[in-house]
Formats: structure tokens, sequence, C-alpha cells
């Protein structure tokens, strides 16, 4: 299970990356401020966000692997369901994290929320937050 509140940090998500606060606000595209404001918990990021920073933990933990895998291939899901899912249409199962509008173990995933909670228990998400 993900602990996404300590992994989503956007303190510790910057210091893995070795950026400064500038550096990492110019990645999301977000002022200095916002990345400070966050570091201290003056403001929580939100779902765009968190989504942003999940990316560039992902790619940096991935490398030129991190494209390289898909969802579908570790799914205990019925193939009907994945056939239903755009990330398995559009040929992105590295990216089945990013979409909360996606269909995931036949199920529609609306929220932010909801996907990180079936993220969470999901083996290929841990493999991807791992770099393998």
């Amino acid at each position: 299970m993900v602990e996404w509140d300590a992994l989503l940090n956007v303190k510790r998500v910057r210091e893995e990356l070795a950026v400064s606060q500038a550096e990492l606000a110019d990645l999301l595209g977000v002022s200095a401020r916002a990345v400070q404001s966050c570091e201290q918990g003056w403001r929580r990021p939100g779902p765009a966000l968190e989504k942003s920073l999940l990316l560039l933990l992902l790619a940096a933990r991935n490398g030129p692997h991190f494209g390289e895998s898909a969802c579908w291939q570790a799914s205990k899901s019925p193939h009907a369901a994945c056939d239903q899912c755009f990330v398995r249409r559009s040929r992105q199962g590295h990216l089945c994290w990013l979409l909360s509008g996606n269909v995931c173990g036949g199920r529609r995933l609306r929220s932010w929320s909801d996907k990180k909670t079936m993220c969470g228990e999901c083996g290929f998400m841990g493999r991807l937050l791992l770099g393998q």
C-alpha cells in the first residue's frame, strides 16, 4: 500500500531529484513561491501538482525504461475490461495512473483520490515506484 502523502511530499521529491526550489518550480510550471509554500506546509498540492510530481519522480526512477512497461501486461483484469480503457487504446500503459477518468480493473475511476487508492494497491504501480 502506497503512503501517498509521504511519497508526494514536495520537499522529499525535490531532494530525491536533487534540484533547487526554483528548478522544481520550472519543471512543474509553477512559481518558486508555490513550491516553497508546499514545502512549508502553508499550501497543500492539488491533484494537478501531485500528478506532475509523480510524473517527474517516476521518470527519474525508471529512466529510459519508463515507457517500456504497460499496466495491462501486469493486470489480472479481464481482457474486456482493459479494452474499455483509454490508456490501453492509446498504448500508454506506463501512464495508467495519470488519467483519473480511465477504467481500471473494470471500474471507472473519476477522481484523483479514487485513482490514488486503487494505484496504491497495484503491483504495477509498485514496480514503477521502485524503478523496476
